[in-house]
């Protein structure tokens, strides 16, 4: 789904319970301090910020269609995670003890090439408030000029850098004050939570420690990176921000300020059916009408009461008895109403102890809110507006937002390549045993995948082998400029396993290999399918290979596997030169190389003109030769045997060139993973 002119780019400064003090903005930002807005004289039909199109998604407006919807819930589930406060330094808090290295400082010493100091540590700022004022000891004066790229950045833009900075960075004549809840102008409910959120919907959750680098990454530490990289957020919006500390209303309750009468309660009612009923895809929302800014990703919903009323009761329950519905609410399409009440479910922080996959759990992290409304229909029965009533006139949501793909604005010292690597070994399977005898099926296809069609394709192969099955795999390619269109699914007689679903956002292209348990100790024999849906309008793609690795016969034990990823910046590819760029990983460990995965993540608007070879011990092998033409960025996996016996210990270098001219492109990340004897 490549994205049309109208995509809000948000540099999202808000939060869950916590809004970040990010400058700067429009009325339509998801966060940042408080501004001004114009007013619009919101009517209870949807103006131009309420109207669901905003979402570019879609949507059923009949309400006939739409009240079958009577529950909902998101396929893929948003993860909990903490919300990296703001006064606790963000995600560079030594969140378990003072010993153990931050999510930040991890990353600089894995990738940035830094090196903790054991002797300094940072400061807790309660401790550190006397008489109403941060003071800094030296060592920790030391501990903060020491820090590593990423670290530096997330503590002086995201942190508590302006708490101890010696400038009056709230502009109330004191400098560096403090209290109980505010240091100069922290407040503290800011953090990440506008970053979460996205992450937690658009991005797979990781599932246990991974070590990189000589460097180990809890599950806790890989969120804090992948919430990092969603500082800014590419969403679609709809409705506003209220920036009003004290809510007014009229005598019969509503609120008057107009940006605060979002978000529309028809709206409401039309997104979340469709979204969750029809769609089964998770959103986000600011929960309060009020100033300070709570996102949550929402999760599911059920209807609860749904009844036809007369207009005599619909301004009833608004309070307005006897008064005619379409001028008294400014509704003038408005022929029917519906009473709705409906319960919606959202998911809550974590602590950043709870160290470990928590979607398994997500019941424990799932709060629900409950919702009266009425929903006004024109004359072709279709949703048009709607208005809240009694309690959820305090408690609707503020805005909703549809988040699409990790944008710019996060830390630029942490690389999106390097964590989503992070999470992909995180959530590799270990496979205590391998198989005597291991066959492969399937191969190389080109078959296009119909747009926006619910039809899609299916490839089927037949096995003729009667083998019982001990271990699947299923790698899939497929060429595709937005894969969180597509969903995958295999099957084998009654049994069918979805392989991916809509997950990933806009990122290009899925190279995957699934782990599937469902059919061990079945036969083989038979027929196999894999299904590809494209579920969105805009992008197209082509199923390019699928293969079954079927393992059967008595276990051996299986070899170490060992990753490894690139440190630094990303690298400029120099145009038209053929000696290009070399980066390199140096690795001290021992051991012979059964076989490698080379991953490689770079930038270039012509992939057609690039070079790619990977070189170790006098061995060098081209593993991409100006392939794919015009195509955008090289973003791959490759199987390279050709190392197959060579020591694993030396320097592995990538060697990356552009053999034409006009286009210029970036090396951004590497990495490999080697199993070893």
């Amino acid at each position: 789904m490549r994205l049309p002119v109208t995509l809000l780019a948000i540099v999202l400064g808000l939060a869950l319970s916590a809004c970040d003090n990010a400058a700067g903005g429009t009325s339509d930002d998801l966060g940042g301090k408080p501004e001004s807005v114009g007013k619009e004289g919101k009517a209870d039909q949807w103006n131009w910020t309420n109207d669901p199109n905003r979402f570019q998604v879609a949507f059923e407006y009949k309400y006939d269609t739409l009240k079958a919807f009577t529950d909902g819930r998101a396929a893929q589930i948003p993860w909990p995670s903490d919300y990296w406060a703001t006064y606790q330094d963000s995600i560079n808090v030594r969140y378990k003890d003072n010993g153990t290295l931050s999510p930040a400082e991890k990353y600089d010493q894995a990738f940035n090439g830094w090196t903790p100091d054991g002797a300094l540590n940072p400061v807790d700022l309660g401790a550190a408030c006397k008489d109403g004022v941060v003071k800094l000891e030296d060592a920790h004066k030391q501990y903060y000029a020491k820090l590593g790229k990423a670290a530096k950045w997330q503590h002086e833009n995201k942190g508590h850098g302006d708490a101890m900075n010696g400038v009056d960075d709230d502009g109330d004549g004191k400098t560096d004050e403090c209290s109980g809840s505010e240091y100069d102008g922290i407040e503290t409910w800011w953090g990440l939570c506008h970053a979460w959120t996205p992450a937690a919907i658009l991005e797979p959750e990781p599932l246990k420690p991974v070590t990189v680098n000589g460097v180990t990454f809890s599950v806790s530490d890989i969120k804090a990176l992948l919430i990092s990289v969603y500082e800014g957020t590419s969403a679609y919006m709809l409705g506003g921000r209220c920036n009003e500390k004290e809510l007014k209303r009229d005598a019969q309750g509503r609120l008057t300020q107009d940006e605060c009468r979002d978000t529309n309660a028809g709206a409401f009612y039309v997104v979340i059916t469709n979204m969750l009923g029809k769609d089964k895809r998770a959103f986000a929302e600011d929960r309060t009408a009020g100033y300070q800014v709570w996102n949550q990703p929402v999760l599911g919903y059920r209807i609860v009461k749904e009844e036809t009323v007369a207009e005599a009761k619909a301004v009833e329950l608004l309070k307005q008895p006897g008064k005619p519905y379409a001028t008294t609410f400014n509704s003038p399409n408005a022929v029917a109403w519906r009473y709705v009440k409906m319960d919606v479910d959202y998911i809550s922080e974590s602590s950043a102890t709870e160290d470990e996959a928590l979607t398994p759990t997500i019941s424990y992290y799932t709060r629900t809110d409950h919702y009266e409304l009425i929903v006004e229909l024109d004359k072709d029965a279709k949703v048009v507006g709607g208005e809240w009533i009694n309690y959820s006139q305090d408690t609707h949501p503020d805005f909703l937002w549809l988040p699409v793909r990790s944008g710019s604005g996060g830390n630029p010292y942490i690389s999106l390549a390097k964590v989503r690597e992070l999470v992909t070994l995180s959530r590799k399977e270990e496979q205590p045993t391998t198989d005597v005898n291991v066959r492969e099926f399937g191969g190389s296809q080109d078959i296009p995948i119909p747009d926006n069609d619910t039809n899609g394709i299916a490839r089927t192969l037949t096995v003729t082998d009667d083998l019982t099955i001990s271990s699947l795999k299923v790698k899939v390619e497929i060429e595709h400029t937005y894969v969180g269109d597509l969903r995958v699914v295999l099957s084998k007689g009654d049994v069918r396993v979805v392989l991916h679903d809509k997950v990933g956002g806009g990122t290009d292209n899925l190279n995957e290999t699934y782990t599937v348990h469902e059919l061990d100790g079945a036969s083989a024999k038979g027929e196999w399918t894999l299904a590809v849906v494209d579920t969105a309008a805009q992008d197209e793609g082509k199923l390019k290979n699928w293969t079954l690795v079927i393992g059967s016969g008595a276990p051996t034990s299986l070899p170490t596997t060992r990753a490894y990823q690139s440190t630094g910046s990303a690298l400029s590819i120099p145009d038209a030169k053929p000696a290009g760029v070399t980066s390199k990983i140096a690795v001290s460990d021992a051991g012979v190389v059964r076989s490698l995965k080379l991953t490689v993540d770079i930038t270039h608007p012509y992939i057609g003109d690039l070079n790619v070879t990977l070189k170790h011990g006098g061995q060098s092998k081209i593993v991409h030769a100006r392939e794919g033409g015009s195509a955008d960025d090289l973003k791959k996996t490759f199987d390279v045997p050709d190392f197959a016996g060579a020591a694993l210990k030396g320097d592995w270098e990538l060697n990356v060139s552009d053999n034409d001219k006009l286009d210029k492109g970036k090396l951004n990340a590497w990495s490999f993973e080697a199993t070893i004897d």
